[in-house]
């Protein structure tokens, strides 16, 4: 199709006598005015669509929970070495709402150790 008198270059002369007919009367018919009342009713649409894609997309993704901060790590756990804390675990662990999704704890650090002392016992605290 032609546009603005010229052709494309990766258009060829073999068009379809149809689409001659149809680029003729688009390029007529264009008014100014229709043409302004088009894009702003465009707009219109495309700002109404945005809006309710974005509230479906609020309804599909709930708001994420804010991030809860890590239990303090007291200074009597600090004290604590691998083998008390490994100690305070296996009491913590009879504790019937208490469960620790590491099964081997042999592979946890001293520090990781006391974090999760420190986590249990916070949490712990809060439920009672």
């Amino acid at each position: 199709m032609k546009r603005n008198g010229k052709r494309p270059s990766n258009e060829t002369d073999s068009l379809h006598p149809l689409e001659t007919l149809l680029a003729h009367v688009s390029e007529e018919s264009v008014d100014p005015v229709d043409d302004a009342r088009a894009d702003v009713w465009a707009c219109g649409v495309r700002a109404k669509l945005d809006t309710q894609l974005a509230a479906l997309r609020r309804q599909l993704n709930p708001a994420r929970p804010t991030p809860r901060r890590a239990a303090r790590i007291s200074d009597e756990l600090i004290a604590l070495d691998r083998e008390e804390l490994l100690a305070r675990l296996a009491v913590l662990r009879k504790i019937p709402e208490v469960q620790i999704a590491h099964l081997e704890l042999s592979g946890l650090t001293t520090d990781d150790l006391r974090q999760l002392v420190a986590e249990i016992e916070a949490t712990e605290r809060t439920q009672a």
